[in-house]
C-alpha cells in the first residue's frame, strides 16, 4: 500500500526529550558531574532506544550501543560508574514529564464515558529482582523470591492528564502508595481488589471523584435502597442481606445501595467509626448464571446500572500496558546486582514506552484514516525492529538521518496498520457499546 505522506521521526523524539531538556536535568540532578566525558544526551537515548527495546538484556549491551551511536570509545567500568543516583534521578524526572501526554490515544472520551473529567486506572506490578537486593526491595514471598520491586502506575485512558509511576518495594501497600486529593474531582477512578478499602472509597467521594471497584467475594452488605423497579415494583426489597437479594432477582439486573462501615485515618491518637453509603450495581452472568457484583458512588443517572460492567472493563488497558511493559520493554529483565544500575533500567523501560507513545501518536496524526487500526502491542513489536536505526537518526542527524527516515516511514506505514479491519481497540469498543460486557452487544 502506497501512502504519500511522511514523518520526521528525528524531531517526534526529540521534541519529546529536547537536548536541552536532557542537560538541564543533568545539571540540576547531579548527573554532569559523574558523566564527564559521557555525553548525557547520547547515553540516555542508548538506554531508551538501545536497550528498553532489546531481546538481549546485558549491561555489556547498552556500552557497546552508546560507543557505536555516538562514536566514542568507553570501558565498562568507567560506562557502569555513570548509573549513579544522580542518574537514577534524571530519569525519573524524564519519565514524569513523558507522562503527561504519552501513555493513551490524547483524546477526548465519548460515550458513557465523556460524563467524567477523566477515567483513571490505578493498579501495580510486580518486578523480580536479584536476591542481592533483598534489603533494598524486599519481596513479600521470601521462599522463592527474596527481592522484588513493585512498579505503581495511575494511568489515563485517554491520555490527557493525571498519570504518575512510583516504584517502591514489593512489600508496600497500594493503599499506602496512592495519594488521594482534590485532582480526583469530576474524575472516575477503577480500581481491582488490592485497593478494596472503604477508607480509599472515602477520601475520592470526599474529594469529588468517583470509584468504581469489584465487590469482594465474602461480602455480604444490607441494601438500604433499591434503584430498579419491575411493573412498578423493587426487584429486591430494601433490608434484604446481598445474598437474599441475589436469590430472588432471577438473573436481572441488581441496582442499590448498602451502607459501608470503617475506621478513619488516626487522630490525635483516636480513630473513630464512620458510614459510606455507596451504589451496588450487579449483572448475571448468561453463561454461568454467577452475578458480578460492583461498588461506585456513581449515581444512577451518570451511569446506568447497564452500563458499569462494560465500563469497569476498561481495568484491563492497564494489564495490557504492564504486558506490553513486561513483553516488549523487557521490565522484568534486570541483569545487575546493583540498586542504581537496576532503577535505571527500570525507568528506562518506561521511557521506551513513552517514546513508542508518541511515535504511535504521530503516525496517527498523519494517517487519521487508519488511526483505528494502528494498535500500541503491534507498533511495540515493529519498534524492536527500528530501535538501531532511530537511535542513529536521533543521535546523528544530517543527510544519513534522512535517509534513514525515509526507509524507516515507508516500513511503518506498511507494517505498524492492523490488517484486521474489524478489530476495535477497548476503549474504541467500550464507547460504541460493542464490547461483549456491554448490554445489548
Amino acid at each position: 500500500m502506497a501512502i504519500d505522506v511522511s514523518i520526521d521521526l528525528r524531531s517526534v523524539l526529540r521534541n519529546l526529550f529536547p537536548d536541552g531538556y536532557i542537560r538541564q536535568l543533568a545539571r540540576t540532578t547531579g548527573a554532569t558531574k559523574r558523566l564527564r566525558n559521557v555525553d548525557p544526551v547520547h547515553l540516555f537515548w542508548t538506554l531508551v532506544l538501545g536497550f528498553g527495546v532489546q531481546r538481549e538484556r546485558t549491561l555489556a549491551d547498552p556500552r557497546r550501543r552508546y560507543i557505536r551511536a555516538s562514536g566514542r570509545s568507553i570501558e565498562e567500568s568507567s560506562f557502569y560508574d555513570r548509573f549513579t543516583g544522580e542518574w537514577v534521578k534524571l530519569l525519573k524526572q524524564a519519565v514524569a514529564h513523558a507522562l503527561q501526554s504519552s501513555f493513551g490515544p490524547g483524546r477526548t472520551l465519548r460515550g458513557q464515558l465523556e460524563r467524567f473529567r477523566d477515567v483513571l486506572i490505578s493498579d501495580a506490578t510486580v518486578i523480580r529482582l536479584h536476591q542481592m537486593l533483598q534489603h533494598t526491595f524486599p519481596a513479600c514471598r521470601t521462599n522463592h523470591t527474596q527481592a522484588a520491586a513493585k512498579l505503581h502506575l495511575v494511568m489515563n485512558v485517554s491520555g490527557n492528564s493525571k498519570q504518575s509511576v512510583k516504584l517502591t518495594a514489593e512489600r508496600a501497600h497500594e493503599n499506602r502508595v496512592l495519594r488521594i486529593g482534590p485532582w480526583v474531582a469530576g474524575r472516575l477512578m477503577l480500581f481491582d481488589l488490592g485497593y478494596y478499602d472503604f477508607n480509599l472509597f472515602a477520601r475520592i467521594h470526599h474529594h469529588g471523584g468517583f470509584f468504581l471497584s469489584r465487590l469482594k467475594s465474602n461480602a455480604n452488605p444490607t441494601l438500604t435502597a433499591v434503584h430498579r423497579t419491575h411493573r412498578g415494583h423493587a426487584l429486591a426489597g430494601v433490608g434484604l442481606s446481598l445474598t437474599e437479594a441475589l436469590t430472588r432477582l432471577q438473573g436481572e439486573l441488581l441496582d442499590g445501595e448498602v451502607e459501608l462501615t470503617y475506621r478513619k485515618r488516626r487522630y490525635n491518637g483516636q480513630r473513630r467509626t464512620a458510614r459510606l453509603s455507596v451504589r451496588l450495581v450487579g449483572r448475571c452472568h448468561s453463561s454461568t448464571g454467577a452475578y458480578h457484583l460492583y461498588l461506585t458512588n456513581i449515581p444512577p443517572e451518570r451511569l446506568p446500572a447497564e452500563d458499569v460492567q462494560a465500563t469497569y472493563a476498561l481495568r484491563w488497558q492497564i494489564e495490557l500496558l504492564f504486558k506490553e511493559l513486561k513483553r516488549h520493554y523487557r521490565l522484568e529483565d534486570m541483569p545487575s546486582r546493583k540498586r542504581d544500575i537496576v532503577e535505571s533500567l527500570l525507568y528506562a523501560a518506561i521511557l521506551s514506552l513513552a517514546a513508542s507513545r508518541r511515535l504511535l501518536q504521530a503516525l496517527r496524526q498523519a494517517l487519521p484514516a487508519q488511526a483505528a487500526r494502528l494498535k500500541e502491542h503491534r507498533f511495540a513489536t515493529l519498534l524492536a525492529v527500528l530501535a538501531d536505526d532511530l537511535l542513529t537518526i536521533v543521535i546523528h542527524g544530517g543527510r544519513l538521518a534522512k535517509h534513514l527516515q525515509q526507509r524507516l516511514c515507508n516500513l511503518i506505514f506498511v507494517e505498524a496498520i492492523d490488517p484486521n479491519k474489524a478489530r476495535p481497540s477497548l476503549l474504541r469498543a467500550i464507547e460504541e457499546k460493542t464490547h461483549p460486557c456491554s448490554v445489548g452487544a
